[in-house]
């Protein structure tokens, strides 16, 4: 699998979301409504705008953006959610609902993408550690005991969107 990284970095996800979006200063329109079926599917929004959910209740993850020719291999997630993503202005960012700079832009090429959100540790937390000092950047990167992400940007349309892999359940 060749994979190009695009960037890392902490990212606060506010209202437990991570955003993927074309244009960061475009909100998406239905991005905060994740009403019926939108809850149980992992993520709301449309294609330019795509907010995808988080559980840990600190909210502070590690987040990693690559460019990949084939999807992750699902058995190494805990879970991957995957969404239909178009970029029209050929760039994608990675940010929280509130960010006003999104800590992760990059060049991508305009057109249809699937986005694979897989994630580890899902729920656990510093504060689920009872661990009360602040990380830094580099500490948060390296914490892979902590629920954190990397998103698999793959060219084309997904033939499924949801949550394909969540075995959060075996984690309790």
């Amino acid at each position: 699998m060749s994979q190009k990284l695009l960037g890392a970095a902490r990212l606060f996800a506010s209202h437990y979301q991570i955003v993927i979006c074309d244009d960061p200063r475009k909100i998406g329109s239905d991005f905060a409504n994740w009403k019926d079926d939108k809850g149980n599917r992992g993520f709301a929004g449309s294609p330019t705008f795509r907010s995808v959910g988080t559980e840990a209740d600190l909210n502070d993850h590690w987040v990693e953006l690559v460019l990949s020719d084939e999807p992750p291999d699902l058995e190494e997630w805990q879970r991957v959610t995957c969404v239909d993503f178009r970029s029209d202005s050929g760039a994608v960012s990675v940010m929280s609902v509130i960010d006003d700079v999104p800590p992760i832009s990059a060049t991508i090429g305009q057109g249809e993408y699937t986005a694979f959100v897989a994630a580890q540790n899902v729920g656990v937390d510093q504060l689920s550690l009872a661990e009360e000092h602040e990380l830094s950047d580099a500490e948060l990167a390296a914490r892979k005991d902590l629920e954190w992400y990397r998103i698999f940007l793959v060219a084309g349309k997904p033939q499924t969107v949801g949550r394909i892999v969540d075995r959060t359940d075996a984690a309790d």
